[in-house]
């Protein structure tokens, strides 16, 4: 029977999003926006027409006339700008959220060949681009569109020709750059998808920071992110170059026109044919006009501009989710079935070739086999991850391609090899943020054995993980993965290798309550541990993806194939018959703190221990914010100064510029004064000419300067969380957040450059009038601002950190769910997350509305000033403080000064709020100047210096004495540890889940504090003076970058070797089958099953000839034919080894091996020797 997605109301995912257009701020509130707006704006037109009248006959009424119709303006502009930051934040948010939905209904399989930077930078940073446009540029083409009508008719009543003229010259305006426009557009989306790249790249890198720092592989990423940068800079130059020619087009025509028109005008009053009074209000009108469309014209490019990021976003929206609707999952017991089963990924020659197996209801399968043998790719089939073919899959007797997805897989439950951690309280991250009663999640840890171990943490189950949170080890991740699926309501069991990171003893306590989830239902298990097929009925043994064997159990452990050798390798013969139920309890070693026994003690792990965190690492001094801004504007000087040089000349010399309101003022004085005008008239139009090619050119290079402030911005970033002296571990998420917000960085620098243009043409009017109380009123406009400012910089401080803080925080919310979305999707938990996400969000939006609102109130003083000022000039004329002239020169003049009254107003309410984040973003880059390239690196050019090669330092002994390490949360990983290494030796460590094996293998590895003394052939070391070429790791769940198998071993060090690298870790069949070593490896991996990336790690990390090799549990993912041999490979190139391991076929190869129990080494000696004390630890 069909039926409908359950889930459709709770999450949009079906259902149609709004366009990304214009229609998303339709709403009453932008209705109100636009009338006052055309208030304010008639308002203003009739001020000029006052103002016309007060030339010619200065009265005290008039004065007051003037000052409340354009006060009145002023409160309606306030109203509505403090109105249209709600609706374009309220806008953004929506946008956002539909953004996630449509990203979230990704298929998993294309989501997860997604750079999840990638989609942070849309959902987040292209969303504040736009947001960022519609508050700025579009505002101001909103009131532009709605103003220049009155304008328009003011000019047409003064003088009715400029009625034709001034529209057809708008309309000309625009047909000079209707053709660059959507070049424009083209060009911003490849620069834009270019950012993108950039940013995916960026937050790659923070996310493998350990594995680059312990691999040397920082270099490589620099070089990457400097190639990137240098692609944007080429495509950002091509866009600036269409909008420097269509500023110029534009600007040279309505300059033309206006010095047209005022000519003209001046010609009518020397023939007396129109008085001064019409020629001030037709000048006043006609430049407002002019300037007004030219903005306009100017913001256009802008606006395109910002279509770029839209066209991204519709594309986003447009990307084809999973299917929806299908039939229900059929009722009652399920069995599983493939049938003729062949899968390709299309790339390489890994393929299934029929494979046939046949679960009965209430059974359990084990697939075994070796490493890329096809097992996890059956289990993806059935839970489609990836899309079987139809008539090859079937649950229950349906087609699971007939099935409804979220019905699919609510009724599997999967716990994956690579367990993933959602930033979230550990309830959350067990529930997946599902309504779900306290007392289950309760009931589910006491399942567990896990009821003393949360009784420790500090919050017990609102205890926070993921990225930011409570640090722990695989085996302990794991142990929440099996709460994720007890506290589910599952029909089918997938345990794709779900305890691999457990020691057998931990494994057997959770195995318990496995059982009785199994208990009555389907289940899969993928293991290599095979021991952990004990529990199984059947098992299945694939090799290369094809079915070799498959059968009871019981039966194929004594037929004497396949199955029979992996087990006689492992050291698990004899195989007596599986019972129904397995054994209960593990006796383990007479006194040992691990003992248990049917009955025993049921507690999982060991005690989490807690002391005073370490120190935070020192870091270069924090630049305070006066020091930041002269590096940004010390940063590209060839862009920055001629770019500020132009913009100064335009302020001088453009429509409204102060040299040309001088011209303006002694013009209208002699014709006043019946004198000639033309000598003055001539110098006014060349000057009003000058000014577009002026800014042109300043359009072209000062954007260049803003974005090589934000790419060295982002590259500091990266250098401080990838440099070998670690930073205290913050989500990858919020690091890139914060080097995504450096907009506010040179915002900030930009800001001090109008204030210092607008400072110096003061002055300039000033003396030019031969008035310092003119020169005052101009500087009173600006400093008046910046004091009202200055009274509210505490609530705008807190408003901005606020705001990006939320962002910060949203940032990390995202990513971690980005990150974990097998875990969510699998978990038919996409909703809850979603939801989740909003919630985060709707935070962020109230604290972006706020900040805004307080932004455009803080604004309005500057608005009012000018007003002031305006009546100011003719209060004077008035009063006889001064001429006509003067009176011309402040009244034409102050109306630019409008928005460097803003600047200066924002200089004080944005420091706050910039040096937050200055300091903030500025920790994670180590401290110091964010604008300080590396040396050797241009980011123009995109070169890097190649990494610097490490002589491999041989070892002779490794010595600890009394060494502790203790994490950034305070918990202890290991404490007085005594031990020595010597060269050739193969040494491994085993312990229960949280003993403290990770912790001891990290803290030498440098990436945790350590206390005590470590000796390297005798000489006493930083724990970071460890790492190669003395040390390499590889870590417990590795990271790999996105590229080929080739450059994630190499890392750009062409020193080292490849082939033997890849012939150590057992890589060669898996490269062959994959094309070469020049083959993708998917984005992070994707491609790679987890026991391939993990050799592929260790490959990487043996390539480093480093002279000790920390391997932490790489075998956890690899049948035990491969580990065998890759402890083989390691022991025949003489490397020295110190590892963490719980199989007993390892264990029997070292040297020597040390028991780790509560974070102490209590036993060690040749596993021979000790075994019979702690083969409870070992499978």
């Amino acid at each position: 029977m069909s039926g409908d997605c359950q889930w459709r109301p709770l999450w949009s995912s079906l259902v149609e999003h709004a366009p990304v257009d214009w229609r998303r701020l339709r709403c009453a509130a932008a209705a109100i926006v636009c009338v006052a707006l055309f208030l304010s704006a008639t308002g203003r037109a009739i001020g000029f027409v006052i103002a016309g009248l007060l030339a010619e006959n200065a009265t005290a009424a008039t004065v007051a006339l003037l000052a409340s119709v354009v006060l009145s303006a002023v409160v309606m502009k306030v109203f509505a700008h403090v109105i249209w930051a709600g609706v374009v934040d309220r806008a953004e948010g929506r946008l956002r959220a539909d953004l996630l939905d449509a990203a979230l209904a990704q298929p998993l399989s294309k989501l997860s060949e997604q750079a999840v930077g990638e989609v942070l930078d849309r959902v987040d940073d292209d969303t504040h681009e736009v947001g960022t446009l519609l508050r700025g540029p579009a505002f101001w083409a909103l009131h532009i569109v709605l103003g220049v009508g009155p304008l328009w008719v003011v000019a047409g009543f003064v003088w009715w020709p400029s009625a034709i003229l001034l529209p057809v010259t708008a309309v000309a305006a625009w047909l000079s750059i209707r053709r660059i426009l959507p070049l424009i557009a083209e060009r911003k989306v490849a620069e834009e998808a270019a950012w993108s790249a950039h940013a995916a790249a960026v937050e790659e890198a923070v996310a493998a920071r350990d594995d680059i720092r312990t691999s040397l592989g920082q270099a490589h990423v620099i070089r990457t992110v400097a190639a990137l940068s240098a692609d944007i800079h080429r495509k950002f130059s091509s866009v600036l170059k269409l909008e420097a020619l269509a500023t110029l087009r534009s600007g040279v025509l309505l300059s033309t026109v206006l010095a047209a028109i005022t000519v003209a005008g001046i010609y009518l009053v020397t023939q007396e044919r129109a008085s001064v009074a019409q020629l001030v209000t037709l000048f006043t009108a006609t430049s407002m006009f002019v300037a007004q469309v030219d903005r306009l014209m100017q913001q256009l490019p802008d606006l395109q501009r910002g279509l770029g990021a839209v066209f991204r976003l519709r594309a986003m929206l447009a990307v084809e989710p999973e299917p929806s609707g299908g039939d229900a999952v059929p009722a009652g017991d399920l069995d599983v079935h493939f049938r003729d089963l062949d899968f390709s990924y299309g790339t390489g020659t890994f393929a299934l070739r029929n494979v046939n197996i046949t679960i009965p209801a209430g059974q359990t399968c084990a697939l075994v086999g070796r490493t890329g043998s096809g097992k996890s790719t059956v289990v993806s089939l059935l839970v489609r991850s990836v899309e079987p073919n139809p008539g090859t899959v079937f649950l229950g007797g349906a087609d699971v391609r007939d099935l409804n997805l979220h019905d699919l897989r609510s009724t599997i439950g999967v716990v994956n090899q690579r367990t993933e951690i959602l930033a979230g309280s550990l309830a959350e991250n067990i529930t997946l943020f599902a309504d779900v009663p306290r007392e289950q999640v309760a009931a589910v840890i006491d399942q567990l054995g896990l009821t003393d171990w949360v009784a420790e943490l500090d919050d017990g189950l609102d205890t926070l993980l993921g990225p930011g949170g409570l640090t722990l080890s695989a085996g302990e991740e794991q142990l929440v993965a099996f709460a994720r699926l007890l506290v589910r309501d599952v029909r089918v069991v997938v345990l794709d290798e779900a305890t691999a990171r457990m020691d057998p003893l931990t494994e057997s306590r959770v195995v318990r309550a496995a059982d009785r989830l199994l208990a009555g239902r389907t289940g899969i298990l993928v293991a290599h541990r095979l021991s952990t097929t004990a529990r199984a009925h059947q098992i299945a043994v694939l090799d290369h993806g094809r079915v070799v064997e498959h059968g009871r159990r019981d039966e194929l452990a004594c037929a004497g194939g396949t199955f029979h050798a992996l087990l006689r390798a492992s050291g698990d013969l004899p195989a007596a018959r599986m019972p129904d139920r397995p054994e209960a309890g593990v006796v383990g070693c007479p006194g040992s703190k691990a003992q248990t026994s049917h009955g025993g003690d049921t507690r999982v792990g060991t005690r989490r221990r807690m002391t005073r965190p370490p120190p935070q690492p020192r870091i270069k001094p924090l630049p305070g914010l006066t020091r930041a801004v002269w590096d940004a504007l010390n940063v590209a000087r060839r862009w920055c100064w001629p770019a500020i040089a132009f913009f100064a000349i335009v302020t001088v010399l453009g429509g409204d510029g102060v040299v040309t309101a001088w011209l303006w003022g002694h013009l209208v004085q002699r014709l006043d004064q019946q004198q000639g005008p033309w000598s003055l008239a001539s110098a006014m139009a060349a000057g009003i000419l000058i000014g577009p090619l002026c800014l042109s050119i300043a359009v072209f290079c000062y954007p260049r300067w803003w974005i090589e402030v934000l790419l060295r911005t982002r590259l500091s970033v990266l250098v401080g969380q990838t440099n070998q002296r670690r930073l205290p571990a913050t989500p990858p998420g919020e690091v890139v957040a914060r080097a995504l917000d450096s907009d506010r960085y040179a915002q900030y620098a930009d800001r001090w450059v109008d204030f210092g243009i607008g400072l110096t043409a003061s002055v300039l009017a000033a003396v030019l009038a031969g008035s310092w109380l003119a020169g005052a009123v101009l500087v009173a406009v600006m400093l008046s601002s910046t004091l009202a400012c200055a009274l509210g910089r505490s609530v705008a401080g807190r408003s901005a950190a606020a705001a990006s803080a939320a962002r910060a925080q949203f940032g990390r919310a995202v990513v971690s769910a980005l990150d974990s979305v097998r875990t969510v999707k699998l978990a038919a938990a996409t909703p809850d997350v979603y939801r989740h996400l909003q919630v985060v969000d709707q935070g962020r939006v109230g604290a972006a509305i706020r900040e805004h609102r307080v932004q455009a109130l803080l604004k309005s003083v500057s608005l009012l000033m000018v007003q002031l000022g305006f009546v100011a000039a003719w209060a004077g004329l008035l009063m006889g403080w001064w001429p006509l002239a003067t009176a011309l020169l402040l009244a034409t003049t102050v109306h630019s000064f409008e928005y460097l009254g803003q600047v200066s107003g924002e200089i004080v309410t944005q420091a706050p709020g910039t040096r937050a984040w200055l300091h903030a973003t500025s920790r994670l880059a180590g401290g110091g100047s964010l604008v300080r390239l590396p040396a050797g690196v241009n980011l123009l050019t995109g070169e890097a210096p190649d990494p610097q090669p490490t002589a491999p330092a041989r070892l002779q002994t490794l010595r600890l004495h009394e060494v502790s390490a203790v994490h950034d949360d305070g918990t202890v990983g290991v404490e007085g540890v005594n031990c020595e290494i010597r060269a050739g030796e193969l040494v491994l460590l085993v312990g229960q889940v949280g003993s403290g094996k990770s912790s001891l293998l990290r803290a030498l590895a440098g990436l945790v504090a350590t206390h005590g003394r470590i000796e390297w052939n005798g000489q006493p070391l930083d724990a970071t003076e460890l790492r190669p070429g003395r040390v390499a790791l590889v870590g417990q769940v590795p990271r790999v970058l996105s590229g080929t198998f080739e450059t994630n071993i190499q890392l750009d060090h062409t020193a080292r070797r490849l082939a033997p690298a890849v012939a150590t870790a057992r890589l060669e069949r898996d490269i062959g089958d994959a094309g070469g070593p020049g083959s993708a490896v998917g984005h992070r991996g994707t491609r790679l099953s987890g026991g391939q990336v993990q050799r592929l790690a260790l490959a990487r990390a043996v390539a480093c000839e480093a002279g000790l090799l920390l391997a932490d549990d790489v075998s956890s993912a690899l049948d035990v034919t491969t580990e065998l041999e890759l402890w083989t490979a390691l022991r025949a190139a003489g490397t020295t080894v110190l590892g963490a391991t719980s199989k007993a076929a390892a264990l029997a190869q070292a040297d020597r091996v040390f028991v780790l129990d509560s974070g102490r080494i209590v036993d060690s000696g040749p596993w021979a020797g000790i075994a019979h004390r702690w083969a409870h630890l070992a499978g």
